[in-house]
């Protein structure tokens, strides 16, 4: 059966109609109140909340009929994830009882969240929903949060879009700049209930609608502003809240497009579908799939957002459509081994690098990674002796420099090594490696929390303590969170428990079954 955008879109529209409000705001809570599983140590959980009607900040009607919302400023606490040698992207974390009450009002207006992300006007059709729904059950919320948005963007990118592309001649590609820090919480309003209804328009008393709380859009923008600090611009990278206004957002960004491909009569031309904030055109002439990229320009404006300067990219179908590592990886690792003596493993190890460098940023070293990791016990692929460990361990580590992001599950292999009977024997040599790159870490404490928290854990998680040389002080938040095994931010919103004990943790769950988003624990 031919895969098709529009289909996969109805269908997901229906997996989402389903669920029920209160397990909705149960889930963005719970699995959705922390960013994705390789930010944050598995530490960072939500095990206590308040039942689904709480209301912390709620609408309050005045004698004069107007409405009022006034909930607490606060400030996300941010965590700093290296991007590159030079920028960070930064996560943020929202006050809980600000988040508590951004999903009650998502979770209690569902129906009409529903229709504004999947509006029977919009012909762009998004693959990046943000709740995992599930085919198999339909009106359950699965445990795929990383996994389920994996194999949604291969859907779009290697499956429907491969699958329609011999009715195109051209693929465009684009997406938008500094998305999330962009995005213009009055925007949020404008996408729900339109931008002249809320802009220009008064209600039957003749008060802007723009001051009404009553209308869901306006109670949004004033929760994300309230929880930054009452800026307008810019929401939180992480929170599952986020990922959802952002789909209402590009939901009226992308049914202007929609509108404009249609008066100009050339939507027939072209096919468009989107992940988040990357674009994917096909189009049948090159002068159609660049009027599409002009219309999208004009469309993110309405929303003061703006596409990426350079990174619109032009193929000429079949270029384009697959990822060119994926086949030089298969040329050198064609089957995944049961296990690889060091020789083996140093060999991919070496291509693995040549690869990363051939194509910046893919997700050749995540791969490798998983490769290296038996997935029904998550024991450790690779035959190590006491000559070769300390070069295993050293190899390991280098891939932190070459992917930040790979860097917890690089240390769930050492800990999965360190578990085993050879390690158990070896602790000494695995932990003088990580010693002496936490040393050269602290330097620079600031720039480096994002490893020194996952690596302060993992020495917790273990019972390591005792075999370190030197004491270590903290003052970034989530570092001392993680050392000390309390969390200081929101210490006040006692309806939540948002950190959990590390020892506790650590019985429950190892990294790389939290890190595991194909088979989450």
């Amino acid at each position: 059966m031919r895969h098709n955008p529009k289909a996969h879109f109805q269908r997901t529209k229906e997996l989402a109609q389903a669920l029920t409000k209160s397990e909705i705001y149960d889930w963005l809570v719970t699995k959705g109140y922390f960013p994705e599983a390789y930010v944050l140590p598995p530490c960072f959980e939500v095990t206590k909340h308040p039942n689904f009607e709480t209301r912390y900040f709620p609408v309050i009607t005045k004698s004069n009929g107007n409405t009022e919302l006034k909930p607490h400023i606060s400030e996300f606490q941010q965590v700093h994830f290296p991007k590159t040698d030079l920028t960070d992207r930064t996560f943020g974390i929202i006050n809980p009882k600000i988040h508590s009450d951004i999903a009650f009002t998502i979770a209690k207006n569902w129906g009409d969240i529903i229709n504004c992300i999947f509006h029977e006007e919009n012909q762009v059709y998004s693959y990046s929903f943000p709740i995992p729904v599930d085919t198999k059950k339909p009106g359950q919320i699965g445990g795929l949060r990383s996994g389920r948005m994996i194999y949604e963007w291969i859907e779009m990118a290697e499956n429907d879009v491969a699958s329609i592309a011999f009715q195109y001649k051209y693929l465009m590609k684009t997406d938008i700049k500094n998305f999330y820090p962009s995005i213009y919480t009055h925007s949020i309003p404008w996408a729900l209930h339109g931008k002249d209804f809320i802009k220009n328009e008064k209600d039957e008393n003749n008060r802007p609608n723009r001051n009404n709380y009553n209308l869901i859009g306006n109670c949004l923008d004033k929760l994300f502003q309230n929880a930054n600090d009452g800026c307008t611009n810019g929401i939180p990278i992480g929170p599952a809240v986020s990922d959802i206004i952002s789909e209402v957002v590009l939901s009226g960004v992308d049914r202007k497009l929609s509108q404009s491909l249609n008066d100009e009569d050339i939507i027939n031309d072209v096919a468009v579908v989107r992940f988040k904030d990357d674009y994917r055109i096909l189009a049948k002439k090159e002068s159609s799939g660049r009027s599409t990229i002009k219309f999208l320009q004009s469309a993110l404006k309405e929303y003061r957002l703006e596409l990426h300067d350079g990174k619109t990219e032009i193929y000429s179908l079949p270029n384009g459509l697959f990822r060119n590592w994926r086949s030089e990886y298969y040329n050198i690792n064609p089957e995944t081994k049961k296990n690889y003596d060091f020789e083996g493993f140093k060999e991919v190890y070496l291509s693995v690098i040549r690869i990363d460098k051939n194509n910046p940023g893919c997700g050749v070293i995540d791969r490798f990674l998983a490769d290296l990791v038996n997935r029904k016990d998550y024991s450790v692929c690779v035959k190590l002796d006491t000559r070769s460990l300390p070069k295993a361990i050293s190899l390991l580590l280098m891939l932190a420099d070459l992917r930040i992001k790979a860097f917890p599950k690089i240390l769930g292999i050492i800990e999965s090594i360190l578990r085993s009977d050879f390690g158990s024997k070896h602790r000494e040599p695995i932990v003088e490696h990580l010693e002496d790159f936490l040393q050269e870490l602290i330097q620079r404490e600031m720039e480096n929390s994002y490893l020194i928290s996952w690596i302060i854990y993992f020495i917790r998680s273990n019972n390591l303590e005792g075999q370190m040389k030197n004491p270590y002080n903290f003052s970034n938040e989530i570092v001392k969170a993680v050392h000390k095994d309390v969390l200081s931010p929101f210490s006040d919103c006692s309806d939540f428990k948002i950190f959990s004990d590390i020892d506790t943790v650590a019985k429950q769950v190892t990294l790389l079954e939290h890190l595991d988003v194909f088979n989450p624990q």
